[in-house]
């Protein structure tokens, strides 16, 4: 224990030593990190200055990496400063340098020995650990003889010149003048450059953001005007910016859609005025530039697409009037499809006329509209009506059902819908209530417009005698509607039944019908297959090529059979049948379910059956409406070919040659206001030379001798013929109508009627006149129909059909200057 105390205290003089040793090489790795983590400091230094120079980001973040680079050299000196350092080697190193033969570190060497091994020596080790003991109070005498600065010199840090050489670089930089940056908004260019009103323009320019309030984001809306995916978060203008169309003394302000700092996205009124323009962008109220813009007629056909498709102002009024008779037609017979399909063909023509459209997506959409019109349509429509009729036979057998089913007999399927909404009322106590208010509402409007009329002092008695009449049928209608009553339960029992067993009626022939058409199928395949053995095996070649001509027949019937069995399953007709006898089987089920004691619950149940009466009725009302939509079109499948055929002549913008060089569009303006009775243009739009372009051809004789015609280009030169001539001059300034030479003819025509004018004189007349006269009204009437019917049953080429429609197009009994009314369908 003595030697192990004597120890202790000899080690502590060479611990001081030691921790002065210590201390200075601290010092000196403080000094080697700090002096190497000023290079990365300098170029983090260099970094923020330059980029705060040339705006890469703002001065905050610029003035944050300074700070940064100053923490990397705090950072640096700590980091060497607080490197490990073992006790030996610092006490070698000094040994080394002030020659003490390595007692400094043996003594300490030695001092770790024993302080490991205290409390478990043996006496084995005694002497030993005074040996130790010994080497450690010699280390202690020569400790004062130790030169700890010879051990631990200050030196200069191996980086030091890198540091001073990135320092000098980053105050070289933070010294230089770089070019200031402009950050004045400028604009370039509005993209495009013209447009109808409504166009989506975009302002292109730069720095677009200088003091703008804030980034905008662009809306749902307008990225889906613009092909944009969305999802943009709302769009609110900027409250310090406007963006104005017209001039700096007069402007109007415009939508805007989306802002950066490269493009303003705003809209053209739909209102705004054709010609040139300027966009005015301002910010804190001062303008920051404009850019010229020029609002154009959308029919004018100088901004179109060369590719664009052209329709004459003939081809245009010809098919208007096509369009007007589809739309009659389909208001006449309640045919939706067919008015949603001329409205389809309305808005193709209005795009043509814009030229947003060429003439292949002309064609291209005309037939996708032709398809969607005949989509699902019924391949066999007698097996459908077939099918009606006997679920009209059955329900004719019951009372109840009686008018409901001679409605299905006589296909009347109006009638039958009608029918099921009045069993659908009788059912069900709360829908007869209903349904006799509603009654009660219709009277007392339809009452009141027909004492309105009555109210008129210029009646003429019979007038007023219909008009009473009127009255008193409805009255009559509504008295026999509030005299209904609700069904009880017997009742409710055999309607159910009667229901039931015309709903498995049908669905038994229904299934007949499917083995019938699989049956037809399996036949054919039969007969394929004989005559592929039959064929095999001929004999002569006349034989096998007489086979093979008639399994050809039978293949096309097979496709034919198969193209209709697919059809059927697709036809819309066929799918509400089909709902239509499950609905009313499950009406059947309902209604003879047993009368419920609870009264709510014999009200659901009364529901149900309703609903499902009016379900019935619903589809009965789809299968009416489909069998209107397919007669209808194949009653006009004329009108149909007509205006596949004008669409099919339309021109393109590229391809129509010179500009109305026989100033055909005066000649149709002049002649549609003749046509409307009005004065016209005084014959100067059919004068020769009056043309936007100019002629080159020379006219060709075609008098008799060496006459000379007069071409619109110029002189003919060619020698007359020998016979007389059958040409005609379109730029004739002559009255057609008008007589010449001093004969008299006289055509006395007898008075039928009461004094009414001939077909010859309403003709006449109409052609001095115009078409705007009542008589010519009755009289093109007649003829249009003669004309139809001539056109539908006699096989004439369709640039005939073409033109004589279009010339009957032409000399429509219109009055309105703009368009043409639709001619009366052929009956």
């Amino acid at each position: 224990m003595q030697t192990t105390d004597s120890s202790t205290k000899s080690i502590a003089s060479i611990h001081a030593v030691i921790g002065r040793a210590r201390a200075r090489l601290r010092a000196q790795g403080a000094l080697e990190g700090a002096t190497t983590a000023t290079i990365l400091a300098a170029v983090t230094a260099l970094i923020a200055i330059y980029g705060m120079r040339a705006e890469w980001f703002s001065p905050t973040a610029g003035i944050g990496l300074v700070v940064a680079a100053g923490v990397m050299i705090v950072l640096g000196a700590v980091i060497g400063a607080t490197r490990a350092l073992d006790d030996e080697v610092v006490a070698r190193r000094v040994d080394r340098a002030s020659n003490l033969a390595d007692r400094l570190s043996t003594a300490i060497s030695f001092d770790r020995a024993i302080r490991a091994h205290t409390g478990t020596a043996t006496p084995d080790h005694a002497e030993t650990l005074a040996l130790m003991g010994a080497a450690i109070a010699d280390g202690a005498r020569v400790a004062p003889r130790a030169d700890v600065r010879k051990a631990t010199p200050f030196v200069v840090p191996k980086d030091l010149k890198a540091a001073i050489g990135f320092l000098a670089i980053s105050a070289l930089v933070a010294g230089l003048a770089l070019p200031s940056i402009d950050r004045t908004p400028h604009l370039y260019a509005a993209s495009p450059d013209h447009g109808p009103a409504g166009t989506i323009v975009h302002i292109k320019g730069r720095n677009l953001l200088t003091n703008v309030a804030s980034p905008m984001a662009m809306t749902a809306a307008a990225r889906g005007a613009l092909g944009a995916p969305g999802g943009a978060l709302p769009f609110v203008a900027p409250a310090n910016a406007q963006v104005f169309l017209g001039t700096t003394a007069q402007a109007r302000p415009l939508e805007i859609l989306g802002w950066s700092h490269d493009e303003i996205t705003v809209q053209i009124p739909a209102d705004a005025k054709i010609g040139d323009m300027k966009i005015i962008v301002q910010v804190d109220q001062r303008p920051i530039g404009d850019v010229s813009f020029t609002v154009v007629d959308p029919k004018d056909v100088k901004y179109h697409d060369e590719n664009s498709v052209v329709l004459t102002p003939d081809d245009r009024a010809y098919v208007e009037s096509i369009l007007g008779e589809l739309k009659n037609i389909a208001q006449r017979d309640k045919v939706p499809e067919l008015d949603e399909f001329a409205k389809k063909i309305q808005k193709l023509l209005e795009d043509a006329e814009q030229g947003k459209i060429t003439k292949e997506q002309l064609l291209a959409a005309l037939e996708e509209a032709e398809k969607a019109l005949a989509d699902k349509a019924e391949p066999n429509q007698a097996e459908v009506d077939k099918q009606m009729q006997e679920l009209g036979k059955e329900l004719a057998k019951d009372q109840q059902t009686k008018e409901l089913g001679e409605a299905f007999q006589k296909n009347d399927l109006e009638k039958a819908q009608q029918e099921l909404e009045k069993l659908a009322q009788k059912v069900d106590k709360n829908e007869l209530a209903k349904a006799q208010e509603d009654a009660k509402a219709e009277f007392e409007k339809q009452k009141a417009e027909l004492e309105k009329k009555l109210a008129d002092k210029n009646l003429t008695e019979k007038e007023k005698a219909e008009l009473e009449k009127k009255i008193a049928e409805a009255q009559k209608k509504l008295d026999e509607k509030l005299k209904e009553k609700t069904l009880d339960q017997k009742q409710k029992d055999e309607l159910g039944k009667k229901l039931e067993q015309a709903a498995k009626q049908l669905d038994k022939k229904q299934d007949e019908q499917k083995k019938q058409d699989q049956q037809a199928q399996q036949k054919i395949e039969e007969e394929i297959r004989r005559l592929e053995k039959q064929k095999d095996q001929a004999k002569t070649e006349k034989d096998k090529q007489d086979s093979e001509r008639r399994l050809e027949q039978k293949k096309d019937e097979l496709k034919k059979l198969q193209k209709d069995q697919d059809q059927k399953q697709q036809s819309a007709q066929r799918e509400a049948v089909k709902r239509l006898q499950k609905n009313m089987e499950k009406a059947g089920e309902s209604l003879q379910k047993p009368e419920q004691k609870d009264q709510d619950q014999q009200d659901q149940q009364d529901q149900q059956s309703s609903q499902k009466l009016k379900d019935v009725a619903r589809e009965t009302g789809k299968v009416d409406q489909d069998q209107r939509k397919q007669a209808t079109q194949k009653k006009n499948s004329s009108q149909m070919d007509d205006l596949r055929e004008a669409m099919r002549r339309a021109k393109q913008k590229g391809n129509k040659g010179p500009n109305d060089p026989f100033n055909k569009q005066a000649k149709n303006q002049d002649f549609g206001q003749r046509a409307r009775g009005q004065k016209g243009q005084g014959g100067q739009s059919w004068k020769p030379g009056q043309g936007q372009g100019q002629g080159q051809g020379q006219g060709q004789g075609q008098g008799q001798g060496q006459g000379q015609g007069q071409g619109q280009g110029g002189q003919g030169t060619q020698p007359g013929g020998d016979s007389w001539g059958v040409g005609h001059d379109d730029n004739n300034t002559s009255d057609p109508t008008g007589k010449s030479g001093n004969t008299k003819d006289q055509d006395i025509q007898g008075k039928a009627g009461q004094g009414g004018s001939t077909k010859r004189e309403t003709i006449l007349a109409a052609a001095q006149k115009g078409f705007a006269s009542t008589s010519y009204k009755k009289v093109y009437a007649e003829y249009q129909r003669i004309v139809e019917e001539v056109m539908r049953t006699e096989k004439l080429p369709s640039s005939y059909k073409y033109y004589v429609k279009r010339y009957f197009a032409k000399i429509h009994p219109s009055m309105e200057p703009s368009s043409a009314p639709a001619t009366p369908a052929a009956p």
